[in-house]
């Protein structure tokens, strides 16, 4: 919904006419009553994004309308985000709060699911986030039902290649046949708000148990081709814009204090983004049963701190901070670019996710087939032969190590991650080096020098990559692989949309 407002803004930076334009439609975009706290110009801004469940704007003769069920009343948030904006940096990091969050009600002395805040309204949404999880909420943007439906209409549909049928008959997703399948409005909200999926397997349907959490990651991936989806359609085709721009006005609601320049700023700043940079993020969650006997989401809150701290106004929390090149090396020092090697749908983001909460700097998220590559077995680390510090602190952070290969043809600096098969997770903390031998000063260095046995041919293999877990019974501090089951990516050659 953001990029929407976002597309309008950029495409009226090309003189004096398309901006008063710009401002005139932004201007008639429905505002809400919500007190926020402000941020200061050009520093990082949070975006609490809602998706409502609302029915009251949908046609009840639709052919799709007995699936969503009547409306209810009351107000209930299907999907809540927090996306946070660096103007500076040029980074857009997604975080994904599970509905089903037992959390304290800002205001009371009650704890409910996160669903029960936004059900009394959005200042009381708004203040339980940030007083529970610590971060600053700056602005609010809404949708409901019919506005998602009327965007992806605008769009012409949002393509996804399912490599096996899917469906939900709870939400009314019906996916028959594998393949490249653009998603119509009504199968693209049934297929976001999905939370019992049944995917094909060996001729029998089977049942996909992540229920919320598969949802997220199934909502992150839709989000993003989306968005892919929009900027094709709509930088291409000045009728599709404009009805880009007229569904964003009639169907999105935001503050009172969001303002078109800001937004204007944001579009002249990520004017070239690509959505595969979007780095998205879950919270940490664990399954708990309330005294009453609610099945709900805890918040796993050692975990969870690193990944809050992206998200809050703290020094040094923030890609990009901590010490330069003449101090001591630090995951902010390490730029990573971060290619998918292993077929599976949206792995390449998760990682850099984790990675990003590591705090590494995320330079980019791509596919190996952007460097000529194919699926691997085993992870690599490919990097200018002068990077091998650089190298060895990425390798460290996963918990299955990696194969490390100088190559003098990557940028000084930027280091590549291709994931395998064999990955796992990544540390929050970097692993012990095998043997300690100090910050290697060089590629000349030994496998005790550095951790890592350097091969003939010019790779390397990092020693004894941890098993998942820290080898004392608790789970690996943070996890990457995608939760659920999501369509996967098109086979070589064949490309959807």
């Amino acid at each position: 919904m953001l990029a929407v407002l976002v597309l309008l803004v950029a495409t009226s930076a090309s003189g004096a006419v398309a901006v008063a334009y710009g401002t005139w439609r932004f201007g008639q975009v429905d505002k809400i009553d919500v007190d926020l706290p402000d941020a200061a110009d050009g520093a990082p801004r949070n975006y609490l994004v809602v998706g409502s469940d609302s029915r009251a704007r949908l046609d009840p003769d639709a052919p799709d309308a007995g699936v969503f069920g009547p409306d209810s009343g009351g107000r209930r948030a299907d999907t809540i985000l927090i996306v946070r904006v660096d103007p500076r940096g040029g980074r857009a990091s997604m975080l994904s709060v599970p509905r089903d969050l037992w959390v304290p009600i800002a205001g009371t002395d009650e704890r409910q699911r996160i669903n029960s805040a936004y059900a009394e309204g959005p200042q009381v949404l708004a203040d339980t986030l940030q007083q529970y999880l610590g971060i600053p909420v700056n602005h609010y943007v809404e949708v409901d039902f019919r506005g998602f439906k009327e965007l992806v209409d605008a769009i012409d549909g949002v393509p996804m290649y399912f490599e096996r049928a899917m469906k939900d008959d709870s939400s009314g997703l019906d996916v028959l046949h594998p393949g490249c399948v653009t998603l119509d409005a009504a199968q693209a909200l049934a297929f976001v708000r999905a939370r019992h999926l049944q995917y094909m397997l060996d001729g029998e349907y089977l049942v996909d148990p992540s229920g919320d959490l598969g949802r997220i990651t199934r909502q992150q991936l839709f989000v993003r081709q989306a968005i892919a989806r929009a900027i094709s359609k709509g930088f291409s085709n000045p009728v599709t814009l404009n009805r880009l721009v007229e569904v964003g006005v009639a169907s999105v609601g935001i503050d009172e204090e969001l303002r078109a320049s800001e937004l204007l700023a944001l579009g002249r700043r990520f004017r070239s983004y690509s959505p595969d940079r979007l780095v998205t993020h879950t919270l940490p969650v664990t399954d708990f049963r309330t005294d009453g006997g609610a099945e709900v989401l805890a918040l796993q809150e050692d975990v969870a701190t690193p990944v809050l701290d992206l998200f809050r106004d703290r020094p040094g929390a923030v890609p990009g901070g901590g010490a330069g090149p003449t101090g001591p090396l630090t995951e902010a020092d390490v730029s990573v670019r971060v290619l998918n090697g292993t077929g599976v749908q949206n792995h390449a983001g998760n990682v850099a996710g984790a990675l990003d909460r590591a705090g590494f700097d995320i330079a980019a998220i791509g596919n190996v087939s952007e460097i000529g590559g194919g699926q691997l077995d085993r992870t690599e680390i490919m990097f200018n032969p002068v990077d091998l510090r650089a190298a060895d602190l990425l390798a460290r952070h996963l918990s299955a190590g990696a194969r490390l290969r100088p190559d003098d043809d990557v940028e000084s600096g930027a280091a590549i991650l291709v994931t395998g098969r064999d990955f796992t997770t990544v540390e929050a903390a970097a692993l012990p080096r095998a043997v300690d031998g100090g910050e290697p000063p060089g590629t000349e260095q030994t496998a005790a020098d550095v951790g890592t046995e350097v091969e003939a041919d010019g790779g390397a293999e990092a020693d004894g990559g941890a098993d998942e877990g820290s080898g004392d019974g608790s789970p690996a501090t943070t996890t990457t692989m995608p939760v659920g089951r999501t369509p996967g990516e098109a086979p070589p050659g064949e490309r959807c949309g």
